[in-house]
C-alpha cells in the first residue's frame, strides 16, 4: 500500500509519501497561497504523475490564508485541488472528529475540515503513547496537544477555541516576526523598543543563535536577501532601525537571544495554563515534534517541569517528527486502505 499524505498550510505544503507505513520520500514546498494558489495545483500534480498513490489522507490550515474571502471557501478550493491532481477516489481528508472523509462528506461539511491537522498527529501518536503531552513547534504557530486514552483531549477544537485555552500558540521557530515576539527588549540594562516592521523573523533568531540549518530556513526572508547568518544579523539589527555596523555584532547577538527568550516565555505561559487546565502530572511523557522540537518545544517543557521528553524522530524518522500532520494523514489513509475501511 502506498500512501501520501499533504498537509496544506497557507505557506508551506508538505507531503509524505509512505509504502506499508515506511517513508519512501518526502517535499516540503514553499508555496503561499496568498500569492499564487495555481502552483499547489502544478506541484501536486507532478507528485501525483510521478509517484502514483494507491490512497491519499489529507489535513490542512491553508483555508485561513487572506487569499480566500472565508474558511469554508479556503476548505472547499484545497479539496478541488487535491482531488483534481490525484482523483476523487483515493483522496480522503482528515476531520476534527478524527475521521477520513470523501470527497463528498468533506465539500458537505467543509466546517469538520478547517484546521485539523492537529487531529492527524494526535490519532497516530495514541497508538503508541495513550497518554501523554504533545508538542508540535512549526513554522508558524504551536500545537499543544494533551492525548487521553489515545484520542485529543483538548478542551478547543476550532483555532478560535484552542487559542483561548492555550492549546494554540500562534508563534512559530521561521515567520514569527520579531515584534510579533515582543515590543521592547533588554539590552545591556536599557529596555529598547522593537520597531514595528517586518524587518527580521525568528528564522534569522534561530540562524545567528546556532538552532536553525540554512536549508530549514524554509520561508522567505523578509528582505528577500539571504539566509546566511551575516545577513541574518543585518535583519535583526534593523530590527532597532539600524544597520549592523552601527548596531555591532555583539548586541545583535544578544539580541537574538532575548528574542529567543521572549518566545520560550509566551509558550512557556500557554503550556503551564494546559497542564493546569488538564492537570496533568509532570511524570507524563512529553512527545516533541516540528521543526523547532529541540530549539523551543524542549526548551519549553524543560521549564514547566516536565522530565520525560522524547524526540518524536527518535520513533517515526526524521520527516515524521518535523512534518508531523502529514505523516499522520499518510499513515491513516493508508491503514484505512488496507483494512477497507472509508467515510
Amino acid at each position: 500500500m502506498r500512501s501520501l499524505g499533504i498537509d496544506v498550510g497557507g505557506a508551506n505544503t508538505k507531503v509524505i509519501l509512505l509504502e506499508n507505513g515506511q517513508t519512501r520520500d518526502h517535499w516540503l514546498k514553499y508555496i503561499p497561497l496568498w500569492k499564487n494558489d495555481e502552483k499547489l495545483k502544478l506541484f501536486l500534480k507532478q507528485i501525483a504523475k510521478s509517484k502514483k498513490p494507491d490512497r491519499v489522507g489529507v489535513t490542512m490550515t491553508g483555508e485561513i490564508c487572506d487569499a480566500f474571502r472565508t474558511k469554508r471557501e479556503g476548505v472547499l478550493k484545497i479539496i478541488e485541488t487535491v482531488c483534481g491532481a490525484f482523483g476523487d477516489d483515493i483522496c480522503y481528508f482528515i476531520s476534527l472528529d478524527g475521521e477520513l472523509l470523501s470527497r463528498s462528506r468533506s465539500i458537505s461539511t467543509p466546517e469538520k475540515l478547517m484546521a485539523a491537522n492537529w487531529v492527524a498527529s494526535t490519532l497516530i501518536l495514541g497508538e503508541k503513547y495513550p497518554d501523554c503531552l504533545f508538542i508540535d513547534a512549526g513554522s508558524t504557530t504551536v500545537d499543544i496537544i494533551p492525548v487521553k486514552n489515545g484520542k485529543p483531549g483538548t478542551r478547543g477544537r476550532t483555532d478560535f477555541q484552542r487559542l483561548k485555552t492555550g492549546e494554540l500558540v500562534y508563534t512559530g521557530v521561521l515567520r514569527t516576526p520579531l515584534p510579533c515576539v515582543c515590543s521592547e527588549i533588554q539590552l545591556n540594562g536599557e529596555k529598547i523598543q522593537v520597531a514595528t516592521e517586518n524587518f527580521a523573523n525568528m528564522a534569522d533568531v534561530y540562524r545567528v543563535i546556532g538552532m536553525l540549518k540554512q536549508a530549514d530556513y524554509t520561508c522567505e526572508t523578509p528582505d528577500g536577501r539571504g539566509k546566511d547568518k551575516k545577513s541574518c544579523l543585518r535583519r535583526i539589527a534593523r530590527t532597532f532601525c539600524c544597520d549592523l555596523e552601527e548596531l555591532g555584532v555583539n548586541l545583535a547577538l544578544k539580541a537574538a537571544w532575548a528574542f529567543q527568550r521572549e518566545q520560550t516565555e509566551q509558550v512557556t505561559l500557554a503550556l503551564r495554563k494546559v497542564t493546569k487546565n488538564h492537570e496533568l502530572p509532570e511524570k507524563i511523557k512529553v512527545i516533541l515534534a516540528g521543526i523547532g522540537r529541540l530549539s523551543l518545544a524542549r526548551m519549553v517543557a524543560r521549564k514547566s517541569g516536565f522530565k520525560k521528553m522524547i524526540d518524536l524522530a527518535k520513533v517515526y524518522d526524521y520527516q515524521g517528527a518535523s512534518m508531523t500532520p502529514a505523516f499522520g494523514a499518510g499513515l491513516l489513509a493508508g491503514e484505512a486502505g488496507q483494512l477497507g475501511r472509508s467515510s
